[in-house]
């Protein structure tokens, strides 16, 4: 009988109690937080990691080495995940995870924080919804059979590293991300466990497909051209971000319409209020509101600008120069707007990334 080193020992019991005591938590909090005490909730999942690694050290003073002591503990480890995995997954089918509340949907883009960019992002499409779910709960289901025990990690292993990713870039929160950072462990487990059956699949068994023969020289070539061509191609074409410096958004603090201060408590629906420099060129006035703006793009060589606009039509041509006011972005337009003249101040608001 092989012997179960105490490091095996302990990482199977101390994994399996990580796993199960995330599972009881995240499950205690989702149906149980309105009928149970909250403290109940948190010591239990404690008390499941602590009792786990105590085994271990039990396991490893009675010297025991028999494998169907560390099949059970493997075995919790994989219904603990394939729970967790199939719940989320239900969880999306039944409308109870990508839901976005209508009261927000209609606030601006630039309102949302990062939890209600990712949240809106996979609400919207109930079908991706279904397709990631279908994928977890397949997975979940696999990995509870020893013969496609390995499949299932290959299929979660993505999902899993997808949602921990994701956790951490979109800031969802401390508590989810290591949640998801182990249930992720619990599936990188069975990888690891299954090294040598590996690395003679992916490295040391023989490739059944022929050969392409090429001096090796034109093979590294066409290997390293995945990188230089389109780094080439990319370059060639040139940035969309073209002015940097001025791209963003301003706050329109004056306006000037031949020579007479436009009042910004006059017709409010047809006051320049906001500005936008964008990427590619690009440039907006805003009137008031969202529902009244031009868009165009802008030339500029030095300080001279010139702004054509696309929508709506027949907008004349804004033709000046550009001229900065102080060290903090602000600017100043001045020029002809058809047959108006113009001077704009303008005040930086946002620094766009």
């Amino acid at each position: 009988m092989q012997k179960i080193k105490f490091s095996q020992k302990l990482i199977v019991c101390t994994l399996a109690g990580l796993v199960i005591g995330a599972t009881t938590l995240r499950t205690g909090f989702t149906f149980f937080r309105t009928i149970l005490p909250v403290r109940l909730i948190v010591n239990v999942p404690t008390l499941i990691l602590v009792t786990a690694i105590i085994y271990a050290a039990i396991w490893q003073i009675r010297k025991t080495n028999n494998p169907a002591t560390l099949a059970f503990w493997q075995g919790i480890i994989r219904y603990g995940v394939a729970y967790d995995l199939a719940t989320f997954g239900w969880e999306k089918i039944f409308h109870s995870q990508f839901v976005v509340p209508a009261s927000k949907l209609d606030l601006p883009y630039s309102s949302f924080s990062s939890q209600d960019l990712f949240w809106y992002f996979f609400s919207y499409s109930y079908p991706l919804g279904c397709i990631i779910a279908a994928s977890q709960i397949i997975g979940a289901a696999l990995l509870l059979f020893h013969r496609t025990r390995l499949a299932a990690v290959f299929i979660l292993l993505p999902i899993l590293v997808n949602i921990l990713l994701m956790d951490i870039f979109y800031q969802i929160g401390t508590s989810v991300v290591v949640h998801a950072a182990i249930m992720l462990s619990g599936c990188l487990y069975f990888l690891f466990i299954e090294f040598d059956r590996l690395k003679e699949i992916f490295f040391v068994a023989k490739d059944q497909l022929p050969r392409l023969h090429l001096p090796e020289y034109l093979k590294t070539a066409l290997r390293l051209s995945i990188i230089y061509i389109p780094v080439l191609l990319i370059t060639l074409h040139g940035k969309p971000d073209k002015d940097p410096q001025l791209r963003g958004k301003y706050k329109v603090t004056q306006i000037m319409v031949n020579q007479q201060v436009v009042s910004r408590t006059g017709c409010a629906d047809s006051v320049l209020t906001v500005v936008y420099f964008d990427i590619k060129n690009g440039c907006v006035f805003e009137f008031n509101t969202v529902a009244r703006r031009w868009y165009g793009n802008y030339t500029k060589k030095n300080n001279d600008l010139e702004i054509k606009w696309y929508t709506p039509e027949k907008v004349p041509l804004f033709k000046g120069i550009i001229s900065p006011v102080n060290a903090m972005g602000n600017l100043a337009l001045t020029g002809m707007l058809g047959n108006d003249s113009m001077k704009i101040t303008l005040q930086k608001i946002d620094k766009t990334r």
